[in-house]
């Protein structure tokens, strides 16, 4: 089967089918999303082993599973999250979904409504993040680090949470959020800072921009990164969260889904992605 694959550069490779798991489930990817993720594994800001099936975020119908899980799941659509607990990253720590077909484990999925095939949902793993965020931050100002999907999530729902909130981008390529401040200098104002950014330099240097209760919080997405962070960090997993589907439907609307992501019938052009993300239509790519 054709896939994408990460060897010292990205390229489409023929790959054999893999074996299903005892707790894995086998799909076929319909959309997957290239994200921050993808576009720093291409500049190079995160390596993952050469051969890597490549691909974190996406939705896709169950074809078969394994030993372990209940064959009630064959057929349904479902999301898959970035992270498993069980196994890490999907796509940088265990092979992805940029595939004909995917395996990935049980606790990586999220089954979506059957009904309808509705692409806004692909955006689920933000908005759970920012959706367990009121956790640990309930008040106080709060700066979010970074201009992709995590981040403009976040603020789009912490805005309703906190007295300020502002957002520090490096590229800008986001639209503005009412409500939601932008700045350009860093500062030690900030009782939370939510760091969603792939670049090093700021887990290397935010805790000389926190105060000493600062609360620093990052998503989860893989077992073996970050590699350096502050030791106040919170890492936050994307998982099942009750309310993020009724969120993305309120709150995310078409414009705004327009803004954030474009959309691909290509894999290779979608390196690095234009915006805060590429949504690639599988079963077009890899018919």
């Amino acid at each position: 089967m054709k896939a994408l694959v990460f060897n010292l550069g990205i390229t489409i490779n023929d790959v054999p089918e893999k074996q299903v798991n005892r707790d894995y489930v086998l799909l076929k990817p319909k959309r997957v999303l290239v994200n921050g993720l993808e576009n720093s594994i291409y500049v190079g800001l995160l390596w993952v082993e050469p051969t890597r099936i490549l691909g974190s975020t996406g939705i896709g119908r169950i074809e078969n599973v394994g030993l372990d899980i209940d064959k009630s799941l064959e057929g349904k659509l479902v999301l898959v999250l970035p992270y498993s607990q069980t196994y890490g990253g999907i796509g940088t720590e265990i092979d992805g979904i940029l595939a004909e077909k995917a395996t990935v484990p049980l606790d990586s999925i999220v089954i979506l409504p059957q009904s309808n095939f509705n692409e806004k949902y692909i955006l689920y793993p933000y908005v759970s993040f920012a959706l367990q965020l009121p956790k640990y931050i309930s008040s106080g100002n709060t700066l979010i680090i970074g201009s992709g999907l995590y981040g403009i999530t976040s603020a789009l729902y912490l805005r309703d949470v906190v007295s300020k909130v502002a957002v520090y981008r490096e590229d800008g390529i986001n639209p503005k959020i009412v409500g939601v401040e932008e700045i350009r200098h860093l500062s030690q104002e900030w009782d939370n800072i939510v760091i969603t950014t792939f670049r090093s330099w700021i887990r290397a240097f935010v805790d000389h921009i926190s105060k000493s209760n600062t609360k620093i919080i990052m998503p989860k997405l893989m077992n073996t990164w970050p590699v350096v962070s502050s030791t106040k960090a919170i890492f936050i997993p994307p998982r099942e969260v009750d309310g993020v589907l009724e969120f993305i439907d309120k709150k995310i609307t078409d414009k705004l889904f327009n803004e954030l992501v474009s959309f691909s019938n290509d894999l290779l052009t979608s390196f690095p992605s234009p915006r805060a993300g590429v949504v690639i239509n599988t079963e077009e790519v890899f018919k």
